[in-house]
């Protein structure tokens, strides 16, 4: 198998956007890294690249800053464990850089096998999901209340509920700056909603954090645990999806945790299915 790669994000969209766009949903991940790269051409220290086996794409691969490693299978029928342990020896024998691996859970475990035996270095895992999609939503019984976009001053508490998601869903912690400037920024572009009760009490949040070719990712999705069971989430997630199928888009798109079986029934009765799953590894040097 052979790795090619591309440290400019336009050459690498020239040659597999097409492909990538065939299966958006699952290959989202390394997608929309490219289309930032493309848009932003200052960024430094980025790399796209695929893993080619007799001139057949097993895998596609982005790695930019501050991110993980994102890794989407083209050909199942190809060997996908042979194809990451290569390239995880391209990273480790390139000393290349990276915060993580999110991909399928084959890919991750031959990945990190293969890895450990270059890199004196632990993972550990921060996600188990499944990749659900929607393209058209179903006739639900709403809870009471309605969706609307965040406001400017509801940004202290919306920071304290992202900080609260990055530790349940994630298991990781984000310093408060951090999040205020990320609660602050969806808030600006219109991309955070909350859904609100007839009392007036905002409930729940869920961002559209994503913006695709032909669909919206949807992330951010938090209760806080005094209002759980009462379908809060799953209205606001109805409310946002369909706002965005109705304006065009093809479909919508988000991560649910695996665990999580109350979300995905949820989201199921929406409308949504699952199309593949992810999984999310830290990289920690020893």
């Amino acid at each position: 198998m052979i790795v090619r790669v591309y440290n400019n994000a336009e050459e690498y969209l020239l040659d597999y956007e097409s492909v990538l766009l065939e299966n958006e949903a699952v290959s989202q991940l390394v997608l929309y890294n490219a289309y930032q790269c493309k848009n932003n051409p200052d960024l430094c220290d980025i790399l796209f690249g695929v893993i080619t086996d007799d001139d057949r794409v097993v895998l596609h691969f982005s790695n930019i800053p501050n991110s993980n490693m994102a890794v989407y299978v083209q050909d199942y029928g190809k060997d996908i464990r042979e194809a990451a342990m290569v390239l995880a020896g391209y990273m480790a024998d390139n000393q290349i850089n990276f915060e993580g691996i999110s991909a399928k859970y084959e890919v991750c475990e031959a990945f990190i096998d293969e890895y450990r035996k270059r890199v004196k270095c632990t993972f550990v895992q921060r996600l188990e999901a499944d990749i659900m999609v929607i393209t058209q939503v179903n006739e639900i019984k709403p809870a009471e209340g309605y969706t609307r976009l965040a406001l400017s001053h509801e940004v202290k508490m919306l920071t304290d509920w992202m900080i609260q998601f990055q530790i349940e869903a994630l298991a990781k912690e984000i310093d408060y700056e951090s999040a205020l400037v990320k609660t602050t920024r969806m808030i600006d572009d219109n991309r955070l909603y909350v859904f609100e009760d007839n009392n007036g009490t905002v409930v729940s949040m869920a961002a559209a954090s994503r913006k695709l070719v032909h669909g919206i990712a949807i992330n951010y999705v938090y209760t806080p645990e005094e209002y759980r069971g009462l379908g809060y989430a799953a209205t606001n997630i109805y409310n946002i999806s369909k706002k965005y199928l109705d304006k065009g888009y093809d479909f919508c798109t988000l991560f649910v945790d695996k665990k999580n079986m109350l979300s995905r029934r949820a989201y199921e009765k929406v409308g949504y299915h699952t199309v593949d799953d992810i999984y999310e590894y830290k990289l920690l040097q020893v």
